[in-house]
């Protein structure tokens, strides 16, 4: 077993532990959405853009009490994100922790706001650039972390439209680019993917 795959298999049994035998809702269900992913460098004399993915996969949230919740997913994700006009392709296992604060409107419709940590596990190979401006590889890191900030409305109690903002906090991998306004800087390149997120999620 990896070390990242381990690291996974830990936060996830941690996470069905933390459930306790009082929690007044235990809701199953599958996630799926579109992201706009932006990758961000120390270095102003490459440009990036967003790209459009997509994520899906299972989902469950746990309410402890009407107003106060935690809710986890285990999803694959493809980002799409472009460096100096070349498009870099990234493909993960997406693992939110989120705790989520319930602003019921009635028993089955209202508002929430969720906040917690993302971890991310590399899944697919590295991308290697095809045009004439970045010519090297780009090595993605095995395990990334980043930070969720989220909104969303309650139709039912079986149904949720939602938005997250996910910040990038550590570096998304290494990039060498053989890229002569990058060059003449002095600078180096330090890559950080951070992404707006828009999904349905459906509970069983």
């Amino acid at each position: 077993m990896t070390r990242a795959k381990f690291f996974s298999a830990v936060i996830v049994m941690a996470f069905i532990a933390a459930i306790p035998a009082s929690a007044q809702g235990v809701q199953f269900g599958v996630k799926g959405g579109v992201n706009f992913t932006k990758m961000s460098l120390d270095n102003d004399a490459v440009e990036t853009k967003s790209g459009v993915g997509f994520f899906v996969g299972p989902t469950l949230k746990i309410d402890f009490l009407p107003f106060l919740g935690i809710q986890g997913a285990l999803m694959y994700e493809q980002s799409n994100s472009k460096v100096a006009d070349e498009t870099v392709k990234r493909q993960a296992i997406v693992l939110p922790i989120d705790l989520r604060v319930n602003l019921k409107l009635n028993e089955a419709s209202g508002l929430y706001v969720a906040t917690g940590p993302q971890f991310d596990f590399n899944v697919g190979s590295d991308f290697e650039f095809k045009g004439d401006k970045l010519k090297e590889t780009f090595d993605f890191n095995t395990a990334m972390f980043g930070w969720n900030f989220g909104v969303g409305v309650m139709l039912s109690k079986k149904f949720e439209i939602g938005a997250v903002y996910n910040l990038g906090i550590s570096k998304t991998g290494e990039l060498e680019a053989e890229y002569e306004a990058a060059k003449a800087s002095g600078k180096d390149l330090k890559p950080k993917s951070s992404s707006w997120k828009i999904g349905v999620t459906l509970f069983f």
